[in-house]
């Protein structure tokens, strides 16, 4: 989005900073002072552009004389990060047992899960978009502004959220844990899917890009249907990291909610969901693998959970 300024009270200044105003109150200064050798024209070419958390955002031009050029009030859709849903408090079913079709050993023991506050969570994947506006380059594979980001390893992700963290004066956001995932996938179903324990084609294609529908490709983030509770490609699309190190069970889980970080397969982190490629029985709700914190996949990106600062 351009931003259109009023230059006329600095265009014949010779130093100028930018700084993001919200709501008349200094957010960040984004500039140190900067030579402006032919005023305005010159202070238009050195904007970089600015983008807002949500709506009320300005950016004003400030000259060493004390003059201003303001923006109007914008919010920039790069920014925008969606809905962010909250999950009630309440407890869960984590994993499965081996009456699920498609059961793999590492979902057991399935075991209670209790979250005694509510969380807020993303309502779909973090989109290129909003990942090139924040860290300035795009290392998809596959190319759409509203594709969910991917072949981006786990540190890169929580580099991307520090970066966030720093921009936005109002929340904090990070990565989910595993069970927080997992409750808000399963949005208090216990089924083999949010929607039921329907496996064919034709339902699964009804809430998740995989092997059968994709056409080879991630696909438009939000465009198929959500679970119950708002929440769209918890089902394919892109795996999405969690915050916890990868175990072989869930022996000794957390019953919290909380990220289980100790022991296990160090190095290694939890990756829930399914993908574009994906056979059906990789989108159940219980379904998990892991993947190495520095390794890079075409099948994997990720959400946010958020908290006020």
């Amino acid at each position: 989005m351009l931003v259109e300024y009023d230059f006329g009270a600095i265009e014949e200044s010779k130093y100028a900073k930018i700084e993001l105003f919200r709501d008349d109150s200094l957010v960040i200064e984004l500039t140190e002072w900067f030579f402006n050798e032919t005023g305005s024209e010159t202070i238009t070419e050195q904007m970089p552009t600015i983008c807002g958390m949500s709506d009320d955002f300005r950016v004003r031009i400030f000259t060493l004389e004390g003059d201003t050029g303001y923006s109007a009030a914008f919010s920039i859709d790069g920014y925008y990060l969606c809905e962010f849903i909250e999950a009630p408090t309440g407890s869960f079913l984590m994993g499965s047992d081996s009456t699920e079709w498609a059961h793999q050993a590492d979902e057991s023991p399935a075991h209670t899960v209790t979250f005694t506050s509510s969380f807020e969570i993303m309502s779909v994947e973090v989109c290129q978009r909003i990942w090139e506006n924040v860290m300035g380059a795009n290392p998809s594979t596959f190319s759409g502004d509203s594709l969910p980001i991917e072949f981006v390893n786990w540190f890169e992700c929580r580099e991307f959220i520090d970066s966030l963290n720093i921009i936005d004066p109002y929340y904090n956001y990070r990565l989910p844990t595993e069970a927080e995932w997992e409750y808000a996938c399963r949005a208090g179903t216990g089924t083999w899917f949010y929607w039921g324990d329907d496996n064919s084609t034709g339902t699964v294609s009804l809430y998740g890009w995989y092997n059968p529908n994709s056409a080879a490709s991630t696909q438009n983030i939000g465009s198929l249907e959500p679970n119950t509770w708002g929440l769209y490609d918890m089902s394919g699309n892109v795996y999405e990291w969690c915050q916890d190190v990868s175990h072989d069970d869930y022996s000794g889980a957390p019953t919290d909610g909380s990220a289980w970080t100790s022991g296990g397969n160090q190095g290694y982190r939890i990756q829930r969901g399914g993908s574009w490629s994906s056979q059906a029985q990789f989108l159940r709700s219980a379904n998990r693998t892991s993947l190495s914190e520095t390794q890079r996949s075409m099948s994997c990106g990720f959400r946010l959970i958020r908290e006020p600062k």
